[in-house]
């Protein structure tokens, strides 16, 4: 190991492996194709804990290449919903009451909310594009004025 910054190169090499572990199939798992029209895809909370120290010796008695250091790092994923993709329509079924009302709900509701969402996106962003156009043609016509 390179003695010139070794608590670095611990927490690299962590979080490295952290990154080879986890991507974004541990969220959003890979799609399971059952039956002839359906499809299932799994949905995980992941919790990550990350903790790193070390301590380096004086250098100005001692050569450096005296160095104490460690780390830890936890995963875990935890199902809690399935995604079903059927010629009929997607269907979100939660497997854990603990997010009944919080992250299933709200991503189904998002979900289900989406077209009125986006029209409701659309109509402020035309009311504020003509609110500047208008303000820009009021400050034209009273500069001309002067």
């Amino acid at each position: 190991m390179n003695n010139e910054m070794p608590l670095k190169q611990v927490i690299d090499s962590t979080l490295e492996n952290l990154k080879n572990i986890m991507s974004t199939d541990t969220v959003i798992g890979q799609p399971m194709h059952v039956m002839e029209d359906t499809v299932i895809i799994p949905v995980s909370k992941v919790s990550v804990g990350f903790t790193s120290g070390g301590v380096d010796f004086d250098s100005k008695t001692t050569a450096n290449k005296h160095f104490g250091g460690g780390n830890g790092a936890g995963m875990s994923v935890n199902p809690i919903a399935f995604l079903v993709v059927t010629k009929n329509g997607v269907e979100l079924l939660n497997i854990n009451k603990e997010y009944t009302n919080t992250l299933a709900d709200t991503v189904s509701d998002f979900v289900a909310k989406s077209p009125d969402l986006i029209s409701k996106f659309k109509e402020v962003f035309k009311k504020e594009k003509k609110e500047e156009t208008t303000e820009e043609s009021t400050e034209i016509e009273e500069e001309t004025k002067e």
